[in-house]
């Protein structure tokens, strides 16, 4: 086998240009690691994965038209052998941790973890191992949010639905004859309840566990 091909083949996907390129700076410093591909949209690394053919793709959880979990789970549909980082500037829920993994994220860290560190995981990964850094995956938590699901009222159930297939908040409001400021409420309580902290958690929960859940 070549040198070229022992070659950790990266892609990143950071939208602040100055955290992506002292993220890169250090990170061409290795010989062991070929940029080849950078975005700072979701969108814009979809389009260009498949002529880029990355092994590992580095992803911000925050990005300027998306965010990383969407896309990430977007870029695994069309390429699974691909090894997924996920990079986050705040500290990630056990429910939200959860969720990234079986979306197949490979690796959650820290916006704030050494480089080297950084480096390590990149080809822990790359071999299909799991890093969750800092974070801990807790035991047996699909069914510890089904049954949270569960114990959701019959109407906080139904908006959960509404919200997860995209419904605007005003046609469900009209479909279930309550204001929207009660629809924002039935949200929040949902939201609270399950866990979750960010709209994509609900739609990848319920298109994953839905069919298992309580109607």
């Amino acid at each position: 086998m070549s040198q070229s091909n022992r070659k950790l083949r990266l892609y990143v996907t950071i939208g602040q240009r100055l955290f992506r390129d002292s993220l890169l700076f250090q990170l061409l410093l290795h010989n062991e690691i070929d940029l080849v591909g950078e975005s700072e949209s979701g969108i814009d690394t979809l389009k260009n994965l498949e002529s880029a053919r990355p092994g590992v793709l580095i992803i911000e959880e925050n990005l300027p038209d998306n965010d990383g979990l969407t896309i990430a789970e977007h870029a695994l549909s069309e390429h699974p052998t691909i090894a997924v980082l996920l990079i986050s500037d705040t500290p990630v829920s056990a429910n939200r941790l959860v969720i990234y993994l079986e979306a197949g994220i490979k690796a959650v860290v820290s916006k704030h973890q050494p480089i080297q560190d950084l480096v390590k995981t990149l080809f822990y990964i790359r071999n299909g191992q799991v890093y969750v850094g800092a974070w801990q995956k807790p035991d047996a938590p699909s069914q510890g949010m089904l049954n949270a699901y569960n114990a959701l009222s019959g109407r906080e159930r139904e908006v959960a639905r509404l919200i997860a297939s995209r419904t605007p908040i005003k046609d469900i409001a009209e479909q279930l004859g309550v204001s929207c400021k009660t629809v924002h409420s039935y949200k929040d309580r949902i939201f609270v309840k399950l866990g979750f902290e960010r709209l994509p958690e609900l739609i990848l929960f319920m298109k994953r566990h839905h069919n298992g859940a309580a109607a």
